[in-house]
């Protein structure tokens, strides 16, 4: 029998998507990448930004207004965020 799907789950499914997303783009390994660092400190430009956003849209089959990224600015604030109000 297969586990409810709870907030907590979809928060942790988000949290590995955005974590591999970041990964590649920085050519890390997933480890080496930290859920409560700050958008900031990655480097990211505001065409990657609305890339990652458009990109994270298409997987959770959303539209999400781009100061999301700003509003919520850690991989763990916004996983938390979009695990309120999606399903995946």
């Amino acid at each position: 029998m297969s586990q409810p799907i709870t907030i907590s789950n979809q928060q942790e499914t988000i949290q590995a998507w955005l974590v591999a997303q970041f990964a590649e783009r920085l050519e890390l390994d997933l480890e080496d990448i930290d859920i409560s660092e700050p958008f900031d400190n990655y480097d990211l430009n505001s065409a990657e930004t609305m890339i990652l956003l458009s990109k994270l849209e298409k997987w959770l089959g959303r539209n999400f207004n781009p100061t999301l990224i700003f509003n919520y600015p850690t991989i763990a604030e916004l996983s938390a965020r979009l695990a309120q109000e999606t399903s995946v």
